[in-house]
């Protein structure tokens, strides 16, 4: 379930920093521990279509990202970001 608050507040503060410190763009760092909900711990991936649209997987993170980054490529389109896994 969206909490519409809270993906306006990480959305605000992704803004904020790229308007107050001008960054040139973002590292989310471990992205498994985000968008799996055994936060990828025993988990092999193999690439296949289940492995990232299973029920083992948290769609509110993975909502949260896509509309970060394009949030981000909108309106500063030479930001560069970059999801690191585990």
């Amino acid at each position: 379930m969206i909490r519409w608050e809270v993906l306006r507040f990480l959305l605000s503060n992704l803004r904020w920093y790229m308007e107050n410190y001008k960054f040139d763009g973002f590292r989310f760092d471990g992205v498994t521990s985000m968008i799996y909900h055994d936060h990828g711990l025993g988990h092999g991936f193999g690439g296949d279509y289940p492995d990232y649209y299973g029920l083992g997987v948290d769609t509110d993170s993975l909502i949260y990202l896509m509309l970060a980054n394009d949030m981000l490529h909108s309106l500063y389109p030479g930001v560069i970001t970059i999801a690191e896994v585990n």
